[in-house]
């Protein structure tokens, strides 16, 4: 008798213990620390400093600065960089300088990013500017026409693109009454919105002088 040996097909079984989740990839994480602003004359100077809080060195920092308008439109642009490297747990000081040119800049926005190592992750941060800042550079660029009759004076405030409800003017005016000629100094509170007319009693020879005192702002930038 012959015996039969039947053919197995042979199978391989792989076994596999319970392996550990592949850790998540190291990175610099940039972070935006002590971001503030400040006026220099005609020129809006925002400060701050970048910090790496990831567990990776980064470089080739670049520190951009958008400011825009009241009406959401760009009005400036500045930037500053980080050239070196930033090792993890640093911090480095940035400075970034916007000139103001008609339009203020009512709100900002600071992002950094780094191109070294190219999964550095950026960082933004916004600030909004309330109108009062800017009082300094508001006085100048406001104005009041005078039309002067004997007996009557007309003001007429121009604030346009400002963030302005009144402005307030000193008057100087050379009248006559019956003491004859006298200087006689006038404070009014001019609404931009529309003429003010005011009766006088003596007689107005002329309007001497005209001068911006003060403004009265709004408390936000929706302009009048």
């Amino acid at each position: 008798m012959i015996g039969l040996r039947a053919a197995l097909p042979a199978v391989l079984v792989v076994v596999v213990a319970g392996a550990p989740a592949p850790a998540p990839s190291a990175a610099a994480v940039l972070e935006l620390v002590d971001v503030g602003h400040a006026l220099r004359e005609q020129t809006l100077v925002i400060t701050g400093g970048v910090r790496n809080t990831g567990a990776l060195p980064a470089g080739g920092l670049v520190i951009d600065a958008s400011g825009f308008a009241a009406s959401g439109d760009l009005a400036a642009f500045g930037s500053d960089g980080i050239p070196w490297t930033l090792a993890p747990g640093a911090a480095e000081p940035f400075q970034i300088f916007l000139p103001l040119g008609r339009s203020l800049v009512s709100r900002y926005t600071v992002t950094v990013s780094g191109s070294r190592p190219r999964q550095a992750r950026p960082a933004a941060l916004s600030r909004t500017i309330p109108p009062a800042f800017y009082r300094s550079l508001i006085l100048p660029r406001v104005g009041v026409d005078v039309d002067a009759e004997p007996t009557a004076l007309t003001f007429t405030a121009a604030a346009k693109g400002l963030p302005v409800t009144a402005v307030r003017v000193t008057v100087t005016l050379l009248v006559r009454d019956r003491d004859g000629l006298t200087l006689r100094a006038l404070n009014v509170e001019v609404p931009v919105d529309r003429p003010l007319r005011l009766r006088f009693a003596p007689l107005i020879v002329r309007v001497v002088s005209v001068t911006v005192a003060d403004v009265v702002l709004t408390s936000t930038w929706t302009l009048p």
